[in-house]
């Protein structure tokens, strides 16, 4: 149950961070950023779907109801108070994924 906790709250605060509120102040305005947000959290919350610890059945729905609803009431008070703190890893990890990429000058220069 843990786990489906730690995913679906990854899930939830992917899908916080794409949100028009928040992605405003973290700076994404990319359609592109956004959309990869928006999947990357339906593949989270796909996986805390499929890894609740239960065969396919009715309990696996109950776990992953109770999971995601604890990780949702977890992310929306933690939003509700410090809404920077949580979406710091998204900024992190756009940050990180900015710096990997070559940029558009670096592109010019190659094929120059």
């Amino acid at each position: 149950m843990l786990e489906t906790i730690i995913v679906a709250l990854a899930g939830w605060m992917l899908l916080a961070a794409s949100a028009f509120r928040y992605r405003r102040d973290l700076g994404i305005t990319a359609p592109g950023t956004i959309r990869l947000l928006r999947i990357a959290a339906a593949a989270a919350l796909t996986l805390a779907f499929l890894r609740c610890g239960a065969p396919v059945s009715g309990e696996r729905v109950v776990r992953f109801l109770g999971g995601g609803s604890i990780a949702a009431v977890i992310m929306v008070g933690t939003l509700s108070v410090a809404p920077m703190f949580m979406l710091r890893p998204v900024v992190l990890i756009l940050g990180m994924a900015r710096a990997l990429r070559p940029s558009k000058s670096d592109h010019r220069t190659a094929s120059a």
